[in-house]
Parts: C-alpha cells; structure tokens; sequence
C-alpha cells in the first residue's frame, strides 16, 4: 500500500511540475507576443514621424496599401498577444479588440503625423489602418484554427 501511495504522490508532484513548466512558457510567449506589439507600435511611431518617407516601388501607386499591410501586421501581432492572454475569449471579440485597437492607434497615428513637418492626417488613412488590422487579426485567427488538429 505504501507504494502506492508513494507513486502516487510522485504523479501529483509531476503534474505541479508540468503545470509551472506550462505556466512559465505562457507567462514568456505573452511577454514576446507584446512585446512585438509594442515594438511594432515603435517602429510605426518612428515612420510617422519622418518628415518625408518615401516608400519602396514594391508598394502600389496609393499609400493606403501601405497603411493596409502596415496595420495587418499590427492586427496580426496584437490578436496574437491577445489570444496567448485571454485563451478563453471567442474569435469574435479578439476579432472586435484588434479593430478597436487598430482604429485608436491609427487616429493616434494620424494626429501625430498632423504635428509632423511635410505630413498630414487622412480620414482614408484611417479606414485603410483599420481595415488591415481586421484582415491581420482575421488572417491570424484563420491561421490558427487551420493548424488546429483536427
């Protein structure tokens, strides 16, 4: 009986082990995942405030495709960190967080550029800002629910 008792106590033992090792790698997959959107936030903050950016031929005629790109990334990085926080919330509202977080940094985004020599705000900007934040917070929840085993 011993014995048992005994294996026993080592398998709860194991399982606390294996809870803290998951709980280790949560706390530093969060920490990475805002991290990056708050590098991310920099980068863009940095770009804004150049007086006169001029963009790469790659990107088409119209800076709203640079906006579009520029805020799916950010739309993609911010419903990242969010599901990796908040596992248990539907795809719906980590969808509605990244619009909602990608609308209010692309009106700051906008108003810093209106103080910023050679640039101005755009309304277009905007909806060009959000929109990519829907198709990259979007694009990573398709992602992730494609490498779901099924």
């Amino acid at each position: 009986m011993h014995g048992e008792e005994e294996n026993v106590s080592q398998h709860e033992e194991a399982k606390g082990e294996t809870k803290v090792a998951r709980e280790r790698v949560s706390w530093q997959n969060r920490l990475l995942a805002w991290g990056a959107v708050a590098s991310y936030c920099v980068l863009i903050y940095f770009l804004s405030a150049q007086s006169n950016l001029n963009l790469p031929k790659v990107v088409l005629a119209s800076d709203k495709w640079a906006h579009l790109i520029e805020y799916a990334v950010l739309g993609w990085l911010w419903t990242w960190a969010a599901r990796s926080s908040w596992p248990d919330r539907t795809p719906r509202t980590m969808l509605l967080s990244a619009l909602v977080f990608t609308l209010s940094y692309g009106v700051s985004d906008e108003w810093h550029q209106s103080h910023v020599s050679g640039r101005f705000a755009s309304i277009a900007d905007v909806g060009a800002d959000v929109t990519g934040g829907g198709l990259g917070g979007g694009g990573f929840l398709f992602w992730t629910r494609m490498k779901k085993p099924r």
